[in-house]
C-alpha cells in the first residue's frame, strides 16, 4: 500500500488536471486487451506483459507493467481518453542488436516483432517466388514464378517462368471475380480445349492438385503467421525446439543476409508429415524470405523462397484484373 501511495505523485504530474470524458456519442473506452493487443502494440516480447492492478480512487489509472526482453527504452506514455483514462506504455521498435538477442533467446517474440514491422510498413509488393512441393506423395519439379502481391484487398498475380504445369498465369482477388480464381491454361492445346481464360475455385480440385496452399493464403505475411502458430501451438505442449544458427547467405534468396532458424524434434509430424522446418528472415527486411520443410528421413516436403523483392511499387492500373492474363 505504502508503494502505491508513494507512487500517486507521479500518476498526477502525467494525469490530465480533469480526466477527459467523451461525448455520449462516443463509443465506449476499449478494453485493456484491446488496447495492447497483438495486432497494434509495438513492444517487443508482447508474451511477457503482465497486467498490474488497477491503481486511484475512482478507477481512473489502469497501468501495465511491461517486461522488455533487451530493455527496449520506451520512448512515451499514451493518454487514451474514455469513461476513464488508461495508461498505455508504448516503446520504440527493437534495434538490430535487441533483434539479434530475440533470435538467440525467444525466436517467438521475434517473430512477433517481424509480423508487426510488416504491418506497418508493407502494403504490396512484386518479388520473384520459387517453390518445389510435393503433392500427393509426388515431388513436382521446380517452379519460378513472377508474383504481384497487395495487401487491400488480398490480390495475387502469378506469371510462371519456369515449371508451369496446369497454368501459365493466375490471378486471384478477394471479393471479385464471384470470389473465384482466373487462370490462363498453359499450352495452346489446353486453351483451345477450354478456352483462354477459365474460372476455377481458388480452393478447388485443380488448385489442390497445383499447389499445398491456394491463391488466397499465398502472401509473406501468410508464410510468416504459418510458422508462428506452429511455435506457439509447440510451446504451449512444452514441444518447441529450435536452433538459432546465426547469419547465412541464401542463394535462392537472392544471396541475402538472413537469419537461420532450425526446428526439429517436433512433438508428432504435423500438416503432410513435416517433422523438420529451416526458416530464413532477411536480416535487414525482418521478411522470412526462405522456408523448408522435411518429412521423416529428411524427404523434402516443400521449399519456398522469395528474391528481388520490391516493397509497395506502383502497380499498373490493370495489373489485378482480367487483362492482366492476357499474353
Amino acid at each position: 500500500m505504502r508503494r502505491l501511495l508513494a507512487c500517486l505523485p507521479l500518476f498526477l504530474v502525467l494525469a490530465p488536471c480533469t480526466p477527459p470524458h467523451p461525448p455520449a456519442s462516443q463509443p465506449p473506452t476499449p478494453s485493456m486487451e484491446e488496447l495492447v493487443s497483438d495486432d497494434d502494440a509495438t513492444l517487443p516480447g508482447a508474451a511477457h506483459r503482465e497486467r498490474l492492478a488497477a491503481v486511484g480512487g475512482s478507477g481512473v489509472w489502469t497501468m501495465f507493467k511491461v517486461t522488455l526482453p533487451g530493455a527496449a527504452q520506451i520512448q512515451r506514455l499514451v493518454l487514451i481518453g474514455g469513461s476513464g483514462t488508461w495508461l498505455v506504455f508504448h516503446a520504440s521498435p527493437p534495434s538490430t542488436d535487441q533483434m539479434e538477442q530475440l533470435a538467440r533467446e525467444d525466436p517467438i517474440a521475434f517473430l512477433e516483432n517481424t509480423l508487426r514491422r510488416y504491418k506497418r510498413e508493407v502494403k504490396s509488393y512484386s518479388v520473384t517466388f520459387h517453390k518445389q512441393e510435393r503433392i500427393d506423395g509426388k515431388l513436382q519439379k521446380k517452379e519460378l514464378i513472377e508474383a504481384c502481391f497487395r495487401e487491400e484487398p488480398h490480390s495475387v498475380y502469378f506469371r510462371w517462368t519456369e515449371g508451369a504445369r496446369k497454368a501459365e498465369r493466375a490471378l486471384y482477388v478477394a471479393g471479385e471475380n464471384n470470389g473465384k480464381m482466373l487462370a490462363r491454361p498453359e499450352g495452346a492445346l489446353a486453351r483451345k480445349l477450354v478456352g483462354d481464360i477459365v474460372e476455377r475455385d481458388v480452393d478447388g480440385a485443380d488448385a489442390r492438385q497445383s499447389s499445398r496452399y491456394p491463391l488466397s493464403e499465398f502472401g509473406l505475411k501468410t508464410v510468416a503467421l504459418r510458422t508462428l502458430a506452429s511455435w506457439k501451438a509447440a510451446k504451449e505442449k512444452d514441444a518447441l525446439h529450435i536452433e538459432f544458427l546465426g547469419e547465412v547467405k541464401v542463394a535462392e534468396a537472392g544471396d541475402r543476409l538472413c537469419y537461420k532458424f532450425r526446428r526439429t524434434r517436433y512433438q508428432k509430424p504435423e500438416e503432410d508429415g513435416i517433422t523438420e522446418l529451416t526458416a530464413y528472415i532477411d536480416k535487414e527486411t525482418w521478411l522470412q524470405v526462405g522456408t523448408v520443410l522435411k518429412g521423416k528421413d529428411g524427404e523434402l516436403i516443400a521449399e519456398y523462397y522469395f528474391r528481388d523483392i520490391k516493397l509497395n511499387p506502383e502497380f499498373k492500373e490493370k495489373q489485378f484484373t482480367r487483362e492482366a492474363l492476357k499474353p
